[in-house]
This record gives C-alpha cells, sequence and structure tokens, in this order.
C-alpha cells in the first residue's frame, strides 16, 4: 500500500533540513553503513524508515520518472524519483557512500 502524498513530503523537508543544517550535512558525509544512516535520518525525521547503501551507478543512473533534484551548497546532490508503481525515493550522493531513502509503507 503507497503511502500518502501528504506523508511523502517528508522527503522534501528532509532535502530542505539539508540545505540549513550543516551538522546534518556533516553527519551524512561520514556515513558509511546502513545502521549509521538509519540513525541520522531517524534524527531527523521519524517517519523515514526505509534506507539503503546504493552504489554509485545507481545512484547517478537516468531515473524513469524524477520528481525533483538538486545540489545543496557545500553538501550532496540529490534527487527525488519515483519508482516505477512504488514508493518516492530520496537519492543522496554523500563522500564516504550513497543512499536511498523512503517511507516504507504497513
Amino acid at each position: 500500500m503507497p503511502v500518502s502524498a501528504e506523508a511523502e513530503q517528508a522527503l522534501p523537508r528532509f532535502v530542505e533540513t539539508l540545505r540549513n543544517d550543516q551538522n546534518v550535512r556533516d553527519q551524512l558525509n561520514q556515513v558509511s553503513d546502513i545502521d549509521t544512516l538509519r540513525k541520522v535520518v531517524q534524527s531527523v525525521d521519524t517517519s523515514l524508515t526505509g534506507a539503503a547503501l546504493i552504489p554509485l551507478d545507481q545512484a547517478t543512473r537516468p531515473p524513469k520518472i524524477l520528481v525533483d533534484s538538486g545540489v545543496i551548497n557545500q553538501g550532496p546532490p540529490w534527487r527525488l524519483l519515483r519508482c516505477t508503481g512504488g514508493p518516492l525515493v530520496l537519492q543522496l550522493i554523500c563522500t564516504k557512500a550513497n543512499f536511498a531513502i523512503w517511507i516504507e509503507s504497513c
């Protein structure tokens, strides 16, 4: 079951937090494992429950459905994409690893 459009707004809010909070950007740039990634993400928004480390080729290949993208000043490039028939996903390219973040549905 997909999450609501309202719930999906947590992902753009997470991007906004990255824009405004150097500490969160620094923490993400130090992440190299899934457990630390989950801790950093959950410290910002507990509704963001899905997380994965992804290879650079996956983080940079053209998405089928691009919703939004950008580069944060002194921070990571990011993009929001819609998986076909699936959730809205935020992908980040950080210093030590690349991530996908989403909201898991029940």
